[in-house]
């Protein structure tokens, strides 16, 4: 159920409250819309489209109030269907199923942002937008951009917890050593060796193959994959983006998501955990830093040079004197994207596996193996 979706008449994402009043149609001498007319709801269906695929069909829905202290608690908003009652989105879309609402981590909101940090990146949308540096429209683009890159780049999410779960194992035996070298039946000599470390070693010698399966800055440790675990519950089945089609977007978004965090307010204020940690473990803040840095190299045809000198434009302009342009930044396509990175590397990993058992398992069998070799060499010297 779209809170919000694109007008083609304003040319720009709008909420029902804005669109009606855009149409001149007070809501709030209405706010059941029993009396709205005809001809707006017959204009809404061709006008309004949704923000992420542009499917067209949209109905009004009025907001709900509690009957007991009449405040709001659901707001307006905008479904889709065709003539006969079907689904028009498009399966990849975003908001294919209406009745999922999808967590306000999806959606960089900074209409009522109290952060210091959104409230500064929503000053810039607002200045680019009054200056002509980028518009609504452009932030719509760029949906449908991300739209079409999840429809040739889909893959079935298959992975299950438990294979995940034994992509972590395998990270576990691969404790690090600087030589690295390959088991010799000699090596067991040495005073208070460590065997249970040389098993895993060997292990993950000879499963080499399927470390190289792991995209470069993913890690599997348990604290790390909840987030992919979540994702795993929500989509299991579903098609979705293979993310290592957007990889060198994601990390070209991160290069500028951190130049423009550094140079974001005046002076030396600086938020240290901003400055100091990757843009992928700044949380809810910096969602709204890796949206506008998206759609600043969007626009710039994904020149991060372009992009950079665009931002500082963007800087120098003064505050727009509204600064309700950019109350809505629209979906950060990099959501998520460390996670489904986890993820994607799992399914490659399992893919590639000749031996599924435990690892553990797997490393004891080589333990044994290792422990006979030196005891075979020992009684012949």
């Amino acid at each position: 159920m779209p809170i919000t979706a694109y007008s083609v008449e304003a040319r720009r994402e709008l909420d029902l409250e804005q669109w009606l009043a855009l149409n001149l149609y007070r809501s709030e001498d209405d706010p059941e819309l029993l009396l709205l007319p005809a001809e707006l709801r017959t204009k809404a269906a061709v006008d309004i489209e949704c923000s992420c695929c542009g499917a067209r069909g949209a109905s009004l829905v009025r907001g709900a109030r509690s009957r007991g202290t009449g405040k709001a608690v659901a707001q307006g908003h905008f479904r889709f269907r065709t003539a006969d009652g079907a689904n028009p989105h498009d399966p990849l879309c975003d908001f294919f199923d209406e009745q999922t609402v999808r967590g306000a981590e999806y959606l960089s909101s900074f209409a009522n942002d109290k952060s210091a940090l959104t409230r500064a990146i929503r000053d810039l949308v607002c200045r680019g937008i009054t200056a002509g540096l980028f518009s609504q429209a452009d932030m719509r683009a760029m949906r449908l951009w991300f739209l079409h890159e999840k429809t040739a780049h889909a893959v079935v999410l298959d992975v299950t917890p438990e294979q995940l779960q034994w992509c972590v194992d395998m990270q576990a035996a691969s404790a690090w050593n600087a030589a690295n070298l390959p088991f010799m039946p000699e090596h067991g000599s040495i005073p208070g060796f460590d065997w249970d470390m040389a098993a895993r070693l060997e292990w993950a010698r000879r499963n080499s193959d399927l470390f190289k399966e792991v995209d470069r800055g993913v890690y599997f440790r348990r604290q790390s994959i909840d987030r992919p675990l979540r994702l795993l519950g929500q989509h299991a089945g579903q098609i979705v983006l293979d993310p290592s089609s957007l990889r060198d977007k994601y990390e070209m978004t991160c290069r500028l998501a951190g130049f423009a965090a550094y140079h974001l307010f005046e002076g030396r204020i600086k938020p240290p955990a901003i400055v100091n940690q990757h843009p992928s473990v700044w949380g809810p803040a910096g969602h709204a830093v890796l949206a506008l840095c998206s759609l600043l190299l969007f626009v710039s045809d994904w020149d991060i040079q372009r992009a950079s000198a665009l931002y500082c434009r963007i800087k120098s302009v003064a505050p727009a004197p509204e600064g309700v342009e950019g109350n809505l930044m629209g979906l950060n396509p990099f959501h998520d994207y460390p996670a489904w990175q986890v993820i994607n590397s799992a399914r490659r990993v399992v893919a590639k596996r000749v031996d599924d058992r435990p690892v553990s398992v797997q490393v004891a069998d080589v333990k044994r193996e290792i422990e006979g070799a030196y005891h075979d060499w020992a009684n012949k010297q």
